[in-house]
């Protein structure tokens, strides 16, 4: 292959990353790093198929032997460089929808070097777009905005709730505009959009409240339950502009029970549109703080909005302690934690064998409450970990252990404390050290009975549900904590979704962080690792894929980071995910977009890997963005700033792409011309039976004779034309007719 006379310090060619890109039914742009080693160096690429790959590995031949090449005649040169320099060429030839493997052959004076073997996976000869499932688009928001559009995670003020129901057919959103009768707003608005049989509605959920009432630190509302039934909203801040020492202004909403001046939460009916105060009169009669110095903060709550945890220094239960500072005000370091329930407040911070509560402490995770609030775990001002129990007061769990997540019943609990991973069984232990090698990192989330757990230490990801078992080699930081990172594990614990910047399988992510779905041998679909981002075809990413973890609304009142974007379907046979990646031919844009995954077998996908297929439609200018999904991913809800709905004037919306979805846009009303372009005449004053009128649909109510005189002129004009036309062909004739 090469020529001439090498140094005495060069060696054979170095071969760096080899990746493809421009992958077409037909063609391909094949890439590597190559470094000459200070040597005249030549390459060629050589590709063949997969089934004709393994016919010669089996026939123990090279396995590219009978391969393409690219150059075909000649050699490519690279230089003589000491560097790495970045080889090319596009290469064709290929079969639609067939696998190819690929590498580089590199040789200088000192020898050949061959490329690590790649593969790729050409498209469909006729790509045609197609959204999977039979999903259809549906445009959410309403056309008219106020001139404004609809915001993302923290988009609105460092805020901004947007959430879909778990069964589907509705969803709730933030937008910086007012619209759809706003009875005066923040600066953040709340909407509710519902499906009907003819499209979504909108209805303006958002509290009355005075200018400057609210400060600009997200949106008012905190957080929905699962199905958008009831939405928990702070009802402002201290002072009509700035400052912190005068009474919230916003006056109680009529039949919510809340004392005037104090700061407080609001519990929305949405069916009703009842409000109701979680702290009235009732509450406020234990405290010696004033309005203009008392705060509360929502801490934590069930997903049903049955209970919700707040936390304050205020004294709001006969068993709890205040310290007061100034006269009217309490030290901020010394909180208390409550649970409210429909039965009121119970003081949660109340230590082993005590009947007072010791400030200091917080809920131990935004999650950590049993779906019925019988169990609460929190720890002190030392960092002691405890359960309290509903009637059984606080047990002592860990006297130096973080609460990492529990059971849904608050039955089984794990923390870490030293590195290790424990795993606690109430009410009163033991607990068992499920890493006794230690080196734990991070716990990526447990199933719901707790029987479960995903954690990550040094040498990888790993599953306990007895007995430990390997999973991945790596994840990412951002997949913990459970309560606020992007894991996702399902409610029986059989599958993992996670975030991971390593070469996890076959696919080369080459740095970018990709998706990857871990499903338990046995479960069906696509078991064991598969990367659900990664590009179908084998091209290199061009940047990360995501899924949305825990989103903070802003910094109002210490923000909770509570609910997580479904983008793990209920039967695990569905992922939600955003790509920078052109994943899919008709995705064009260069900009982020939204995909789903599908395991194998489901919706009829026949890869082992799973299938892609778009969410967004890949064109949008600024590309889209995965919201949320109902719980068996048949609502998937997405922002765009593309105009998919014709009407659709532009700006960012909220677009549904729902199974079996989509509304015939309006039919668009028929151009006039001329005298047509006037107004419909008034109808006849006596339009009775017998008056010798009639009503036409262009023209209003005209007489019978007049219709008669119409078509008396128009078939004697008729008869003009036919006979001046006979008599034209008859000349054309000789004049015979």
């Amino acid at each position: 292959m090469g020529a001439g006379a090498a140094s005495a310090s060069a060696a054979a060619p170095s071969v760096g990353d080899t990746w493809a890109t421009g992958v077409t039914a037909s063609v391909a742009v094949f890439h590597a790093e190559v470094n000459p080693n200070g040597a005249p160096t030549t390459y060629h690429f050589e590709y063949i198929d997969e089934a004709a790959y393994q016919a010669n590995v089996e026939a123990a031949e090279d396995p590219f032997t009978g391969a393409l090449r690219y150059p075909v005649a000649v050699e490519a040169n690279i230089g003589v460089s000491n560097k790495f320099e970045e080889a090319v060429q596009h290469a064709g030839g290929m079969k639609p929808e067939t696998a190819y493997l690929y590498r580089i052959a590199t040789e200088n004076p000192s020898g050949p070097t061959d490329g690590e073997t790649k593969r790729i996976v050409t498209q469909a000869s006729v790509s045609t777009f197609e959204l999977p499932d039979r999903r259809g688009w549906e445009m959410v928001s309403p056309i008219e905005k106020n001139g404004g559009e609809i915001q993302s995670f923290n988009g609105v003020f460092g805020g901004g709730v947007l959430q879909a129901a778990s069964g589907g057919g509705t969803v709730t959103y933030s937008s910086t505009s007012s619209f759809a009768a706003a009875g005066g707003a923040p600066g953040a608005s709340q909407y509710l959009g519902t499906r009907t049989s003819s499209g979504w509605t909108t209805q303006n959920i958002t509290l009355p409240m005075v200018a400057g009432g609210y400060s600009d630190d997200g949106a008012p509302y905190q957080l929905f339950s699962q199905d958008l039934a009831g939405g928990l909203v702070v009802n402002g801040d201290h002072c009509r502009t700035t400052g912190t020492d005068c009474p919230v202004p916003n006056p109680p909403l009529p039949g919510s029970g809340a004392p005037a001046g104090y700061l407080n939460y609001y519990l929305r009916d949405n069916q009703t549109g009842a409000y109701h105060a979680l702290l009235t009169d009732s509450e406020i009669a234990f405290t010696d703080v004033s309005p203009e110095n008392f705060d509360v903060i929502f801490a934590g709550a069930t997903s049903d909005l049955g209970r919700v945890v707040v936390s304050s220094c205020a004294a709001l239960t006969a068993d709890a302690t205040e310290a007061l500072v100034g006269g009217d005000a309490c030290d901020p370091t010394k909180q208390n934690v409550y649970l409210w329930s429909s039965t009121g407040l119970r003081l949660i911070n109340v230590l082993p064998g005590d009947s007072q509560g010791t400030p200091g402490s917080q809920l131990a995770a935004q999650d950590s409450v049993s779906d019925d609030g019988s169990r609460a775990y929190w720890t002190d001002s030392a960092g002691k970990l405890y359960l309290n129990q509903a009637g059984a007061g606080s047990t002592l769990v860990s006297a130096a252990g973080v609460f990492q997540t529990a059971s849904a019943d608050g039955g089984v609990a794990f923390f870490t404390q030293g590195g290790h991973l424990y795993r606690y069984l109430a009410p009163s232990g033991p607990a068992t050290d499920l890493t006794p090698g230690g080196g734990v990192l991070g716990v990526l989330g447990a199933s719901e009975d707790g029987g479960v757990v995903y954690y990550l230490d040094g040498t990888g990801v790993h599953r306990w549900d007895g007995s430990t078992s390997s999973v991945a080699a790596d994840a990412d930081a951002g997949n913990y904590p459970p309560t606020t990172g992007t894991a996702r594990v399902s409610a029986d614990g059989s599958r993992l979704l996670f975030l991971s910047d390593e070469d996890l399988t076959e696919f080369d992510s080459f740095g970018a962080t990709q998706v990857y779905l871990y499903s338990e041998p046995g479960t069906g679909g696509s078991s064991g690792l598969v990367c659900v981002s990664c590009n179908p075809a084998g091209e290199r990413p061009q940047g990360d894929a995501s899924i949305p973890g825990a989103s903070a609304d802003g910094e109002f009142a210490g923000a909770t980071q509570l609910y997580k974007p479904r983008v793990l379907s209920e039967d695990g046979n569905h992922v939600f995910f955003d790509s920078a990646d052109g994943l899919l031919p008709k995705d064009t844009n260069g900009e982020r977009d939204v995909f789903e995954w599908e395991a194998f077998g489901s919706s009829g996908c026949g890869l082992e890997t799973g299938c892609i297929s778009p969410i967004s439609s890949g064109r949008g200018k600024e590309g889209a963005s995965f919201v949320d999904s109902s719980l068996d991913g048949t609502d998937a809800f997405f922002l765009t700033d593309e105009s998919i709905f014709g009407p659709d004037p532009g700006g960012v919306d909220l677009y549904d792409a729902r199974v079996k979805g989509g509304f015939p846009e309006p039919t668009p009303p028929l151009a006039c011309i001329g005298d047509a372009c006037q107004a419909l005449p008034p109808k006849p004053e006596d339009p009775e039976p017998g008056t010798g009128f009639l009503t036409d649909e262009l023209n209003g109510a005209v007489h019978i004779k007049t219709l008669h005189r119409r078509h008396r002129r128009h078939r004697s004009h008729h008869a003009k034309k036919l006979n001046h036309k006979h008599r034209g062909k008859g000349k054309s004739k000789g004049g015979r007719r």
